[in-house]
């Protein structure tokens, strides 16, 4: 498997990626989520950013990307102050899935953060998603905050 920066050319594949990742979360959380196509401009800009990049898995073809993007905590006084990557979308095929391609993603992910000075990697994770966290727990990420929500 290589491990490689995507280019605009890589577009279309990862577009059916994220596809796949929005049924998923669709499925996962329908009352929240629903299943769209990735705005190809937000892809742009995230291959071309300075701050960010879509790093992907290739075997013959992409079977999964990660992105992930550099930030900065809040300048309030509360905080102390922390450069770190976040994390914003990971998706791997599902025929690649259970062959480490998530794993790999990850690691490469903080390879990234690291060569950038980040303090930090953080995730989001959709609380029934149990096979990501497990993945996540297994790679040393701990969780460090909860969001709760209440329907109205």
């Amino acid at each position: 498997m290589k491990l490689r920066r995507a280019v605009r050319e890589d577009i279309e594949e990862i577009k059916a990626l994220y596809h796949i990742l929005f049924h998923e979360m669709a499925a996962l959380q329908p009352e929240y989520f629903q299943e769209t196509a990735q705005d190809v401009g937000f892809l742009e800009k995230a291959i071309e950013s300075e701050e960010a990049d879509i790093l992907l898995a290739e075997e013959e073809e992409i079977v999964g990307f990660v992105y992930v993007h550099q930030q900065a905590t809040p300048p309030f006084g509360c905080f102390v102050p922390h450069v770190y990557t976040y994390v914003m979308d990971i998706a791997v095929l599902p025929s690649a899935q259970g062959n480490g391609v998530g794993r790999s993603l990850m690691e490469e992910a903080e390879r990234w953060a690291k060569a950038r000075g980040s303090d930090y990697v953080e995730l989001d994770v959709l609380s029934h998603n149990g096979r990501a966290i497990a993945m996540y727990e297994g790679l040393g990420y701990e969780e460090c905050k909860k969001t709760m929500r209440k329907r109205v």
